[in-house]
Order: C-alpha cells, then sequence, then structure tokens
C-alpha cells in the first residue's frame, strides 16, 4: 500500500505507533481510560506519606481543574513536558520541584545536532520513479571516532539520505493549456540529499528551568530553555558537511551543495536529559529502574530520563526502558512495595 499514512500513526499496525499497538491493546485490558483535552499542572505530594498520591490536571476548554490519585505515576509527557512538570510539583519537602534534592532537574539536556545537510543532482535512473512513501529512509551508520578517537571532536553522527525526481518548474516552462500543465506533471531529473543527526554530549550548563513571569493560558509556568551547541558540535557540523560533499562526489553527483541552517538546539526532535539516571542521587534523579530517587512510586521513561543521546533514534530504547519500568512496578506492586 502506498496510501501516507505513517504520520498518522500507521493504521496497519505495518509501523508502530502507540495508536496501531500499545493503546488497542491497553484497551483490551479493559483497565484504560483516556481523558482528552487535558493539561497535566503538577503532581501531589503527601507530606506524612513521603509519597506521591496523585496529579492535578485542568481541562484545557472549561480551566476546571480536577485532582486524580494513583498508587504510582508514570510520567511521560516527553522531555520537555515531563522536565516542566516535575519543575512544577513543588511542596514543602521539595520546594525545587519533585525529587530535586541536588539542584539536578531539568539539568544536562542535550538535542541531537541536525544543523548540516547537503543536496545534489545526478543523471540517468530516467528509467524508474518513485511510488507512494515509506515510513523510513535509508541511513548510514556512524563511521567517525567508531572505535577510537581520530577526530578533533568527540562522538558521531549518523547519516540520513533520500532521493527523489522533481517535476516541471512553472517558471521554466512555456506554452499554455494541456500542453503545458502536461509538461508540469513530467518527472525530470534525480535530486539526492543527506542529513546529519550528532550526538550531543550533555553539560550541566544546558538547562531548562520555570519562567518566573510567564505563565500559560492554563496558568502553568512557561518553560526557559538555555540549550547551546559547543565547540565540538561546530567541528562535527564542519566534518559531515566535508565528508558528504565527498562521498556525493565519488557516487558521481553533481551540483553539491552543502548547507550549516545554524539552527537552535531543540527545533527537531529527540529532546533528551532533565530527570537523568544514575547510581548516586547526589548526580541523578532517577534509578536503575527509573524511580525517583527520592519519591519511588514515581516514574519517568521517556527522553528525560537519558544520560546521553548517542547519534541513533532513541525511540526504541525509550520503549524498552519504558516495558522494563512498567514490568518492575507490577512486580513491586504485587510485592506490596508500591
Amino acid at each position: 500500500q502506498a496510501r501516507n499514512l505513517c504520520s498518522r500513526g500507521c493504521p496497519y499496525g505495518g509501523y508502530f505507533s502507540s495508536n496501531s499497538s500499545t493503546l488497542p491493546w491497553a484497551e483490551k485490558t479493559g483497565n484504560l481510560t483516556l481523558r482528552p483535552d487535558s493539561v497535566v499542572h503538577s503532581i501531589i505530594y503527601d507530606e506524612k506519606k513521603g509519597r506521591a498520591t496523585g496529579v492535578r490536571v485542568i481541562d484545557a476548554k472549561t480551566k476546571q481543574a480536577t485532582e486524580y490519585f494513583a498508587r504510582i505515576i508514570f510520567v511521560n509527557a516527553a522531555c520537555l513536558n515531563s522536565n516542566l512538570i516535575l519543575l512544577n510539583s513543588t511542596s514543602g519537602r521539595f520546594p525545587e520541584g519533585l525529587g530535586n534534592d541536588h539542584d539536578i532537574l531539568g539539568r544536562y539536556m542535550a538535542f541531537q545536532n541536525y544543523r548540516g545537510s547537503l543536496s545534489a543532482g545526478i543523471d540517468g535512473f530516467k528509467d524508474g520513479y518513485y511510488y507512494g512513501r515509506r515510513p523510513v529512509s535509508p541511513l548510514m551508520p556512524n563511521f567517525r571516532n567508531v572505535y577510537k578517537q581520530e577526530e578533533d571532536f568527540q562522538r558521531g553522527y549518523l547519516v540520513f539520505w533520500g532521493a527523489y525526481r522533481n517535476t516541471g518548474d512553472v517558471k521554466e516552462q512555456t506554452g499554455i493549456g494541456a500542453e503545458f500543465k502536461q509538461s508540469m506533471t513530467e518527472a525530470g531529473d534525480w535530486s539526492v540529499y543527506m542529513s546529519m543527526q550528532g550526538e550531543v554530549i550533555p553539560k550541566k550548563t544546558n538547562h531548562v528551568r520555570l519562567s518566573k513571569e510567564l505563565k500559560d493560558e492554563w496558568g502553568i509556568p512557561q518553560l526557559i530553555t538555555s540549550v547551546g551547541y559547543d565547540e565540538n558540535d561546530e567541528k562535527m557540523v564542519k566534518d559531515f558537511l566535508t565528508q558528504g560533499a565527498e562521498i556525493l562526489d565519488i557516487a558521481g553527483c553533481k551540483n553539491i551543495v552543502p548547507n550549516d541552517n545554524k539552527q537552535a538546539p531543540g527545533l527537531d526532535i529527540h529532546e533528551m536529559g532533565g530527570v537523568r539516571m544514575g547510581k548516586d542521587p547526589k548526580t541523578s534523579l532517577l534509578n536503575q529502574w527509573n524511580q525517583l530517587h527520592a519519591c519511588e512510586n514515581v516514574f519517568v521513561t521517556d527522553g528525560a530520563c537519558m544520560t546521553s543521546v548517542g547519534n541513533q533514534n532513541p525511540s526504541l530504547t525509550f520503549m524498552a526502558i519504558t516495558a522494563r519500568a512498567a514490568n518492575h512496578a507490577v512486580a513491586e506492586l504485587k510485592k506490596g512495595n508500591l
């Protein structure tokens, strides 16, 4: 099939999405309740019990506040919002955010680097065309600093590839009527492109915090993101553009155009960090099971829990970590430990 429904969450279940996989299975248990139009304000912490007891939710339309209660809470609001919720979950015990005893919450943020890309043309292949769209693209695994440190920058980058045939350009066509329309639909030359997904090293100075002045329409403090690329990231982009141009040239491509879009971190995908895992509560928020060190019935298993970003797509890792943590939570519930 080529119905191009991938971005909606493949209804066929051929490509993973929660819409076609995990949510239907959760519904079959009879224990799933979905509440749309809900904005999570914060997590409720009981000072006497020393544990979280529920969440405060604001209705997105009516602005009415509601509290829901549970024995365990999974915070998987996507990295930035998970950080926001925990930072906004203040109490006498945790005045700087839930579990934040050592000023670690919101720190060590890292977003993968997508700044570099190249495009080029290539002759031939006029007897072929592409049909439909696939949910994935060809990938070239990282080939820099794989076995040892070899470059003037640390870590490396994954490369995405793609190709397409151009159709007629109205600025370059002549004629009028049916002949003009037909010329616009005829396939032209092939173009290829490649883009980078670079590993960014987390730093304590790269952080998110709550605004003390600005709030959204539901009265929740807005999240300020203070994350920047450093010299290592700049060198990595430069290396990718150099290596990419060489690869395209050897492949016989022409009109090679490198591009560094100078885009700020966080404007793409795969945000990670801020609620990182670790053994030491002084340098991390979560233990090996993704429980808050200081509030063990709260789990965080989205990108916020990551300690490093890698150059690979992290989504499967998020899923594996979530399944592992959920299994542990069930076991602990059965033992009466949560």
